[in-house]
């Protein structure tokens, strides 16, 4: 009878067993596309543009829609096209934004320049 119950207790145990493929347990992590790569994924303006000018450029006090700077409001799309080749002019020398404002980074300066040189859309 003892037999019995551990001849059933091991089919029960190793029945109940089975093989996980190590795949389905630990997927490969989604990488999200490197924003900074503009040859593979050109910037947009909503997806890029639009966070960059937003964060750097149409501040308080400076190119926002209550201050609009030097006459340069940049507080939406139909402004920021307009003034999408002085922008791109002023970002590479480098007098905008200007020393006292936080600057913008290579990958801001890259996202920014790849939405002005594909026409500057509203996409």
């Amino acid at each position: 009878m003892k037999r019995i119950f551990i001849a059933a207790g091991l089919t029960l145990l190793l029945g109940s067993c089975y093989n996980d493929n190590y795949q389905d347990l630990y997927p490969k992590p989604v990488n999200a596309p490197d924003l900074c790569d503009t040859v593979a994924h050109p910037a947009t303006f909503t997806a890029s543009a639009n966070a960059v000018i937003t964060g750097k450029c149409a501040t308080s006090g400076c190119h926002d829609a209550a201050t609009a700077q030097n006459g340069y409001n940049l507080s939406s799309h139909a402004t920021d096209s307009i003034a999408a080749g002085r922008i791109k002019i002023r970002v590479a020398a480098g007098t905008m934004p200007p020393s006292t404002a936080p600057q913008l980074s290579d990958c801001e300066k890259k996202q920014l320049f790849s939405w002005i040189d594909n026409g500057a859309k509203n996409n």
